[in-house]
């Protein structure tokens, strides 16, 4: 799919290089689209899959270890979503649970959460963010 994006900006700069067909594109008899017209349209639309990528997770999520026992879990959203609002919450804690596992502990505790939108140029953006204290083994 990235190999796909410079092909689609030289169609749409119109790099004398590649030339496309001048006769239309006969789907049927009444609708004969310019051949030109159809690779713009195929470009477009991979840009704009490119942009919102619907297959990527809704949110990056980022650990900072603050001391040997606490562990900051930050997390964004991505900018154009269908849905996953409301579950940052159970992601800082599934992401709690495995940092918790990982490092051996019995279990951890949620320090301080918080949520909120960061107006950006394109658009605002969920984020979320939870400091765990991660607790002694059992």
């Amino acid at each position: 799919m990235h190999r796909f994006i410079p092909l689609a900006a030289l169609v749409l700069a119109g790099c004398s290089a590649f030339r496309l067909p001048s006769e239309p594109l006969a789907v049927t008899s009444d609708f004969q689209p310019p051949f030109d017209g159809v690779v713009a349209a195929v470009a477009l639309g991979a840009a704009v899959y490119y942009v919102i990528d619907p297959k990527a997770p809704n949110w990056e999520v980022r650990t900072t270890q603050l001391d040997p026992k606490r562990v900051e879990i930050a997390l964004r959203m991505k900018r154009f979503s269908t849905g996953g609002e409301g579950e940052a919450l159970a992601l800082v804690r599934r992401h709690a649970s495995e940092i918790a596992a990982k490092a051996g502990a019995g279990g951890y505790e949620l320090q301080s959460y918080t949520q909120g939108i960061d107006s950006e140029t394109l658009g605002a953006r969920r984020n979320a963010l939870g400091v765990i204290r991660l607790l002694p083994p059992a």
